[in-house]
């Protein structure tokens, strides 16, 4: 069923690899879909509560690509490591392309939606400084 007469924009699943963000992207944009897209991305979390709840909830493919990753892995869950802003960093060739329609953010709270409001209130007064 083409979901897209519905629809008003998509938000992507979590995933932890830039390169899956901009095939899947291409991938979409190629297919004529056309709807504006919130990235989705990880606030911040405990990085080894990150790991437990990308396998609980099927980011099967990033995890998977996460293990293959000479040291990726154990930078995920070091101090300093991966973090939504890193990763937007990294997307953000692809999602600042016009034709890609990223409009947004879908940030994942995990439940610590306290924590993801500071965060993102932070982040955004860094990025206005």
């Amino acid at each position: 069923m083409d979901k897209r007469r519905h629809a008003t924009y998509i938000v992507s699943n979590l995933t932890f690899d830039p390169a899956v963000i901009k095939d899947w992207l291409h991938r979409i944009r190629l297919r004529e879909i056309t709807l504006p897209l919130l990235l989705g991305v990880p606030g911040p979390v405990d990085r080894t509560k990150l790991v437990s709840i990308a396998s609980k909830i099927g980011v099967g493919d990033s995890t998977r690509f996460l293990t293959k990753q000479k040291g990726l892995m154990t930078r995920l869950v070091a101090p300093g490591g991966f973090t939504g802003e890193s990763f937007l960093t990294r997307c953000a060739p692809t999602v600042g392309e016009p034709r890609m329609r990223v409009s947004g953010l879908h940030v994942y709270t995990f439940n610590q939606v306290t924590e993801t409001e500071a965060w993102r209130k932070d982040w955004l007064r860094r990025l206005d400084a």
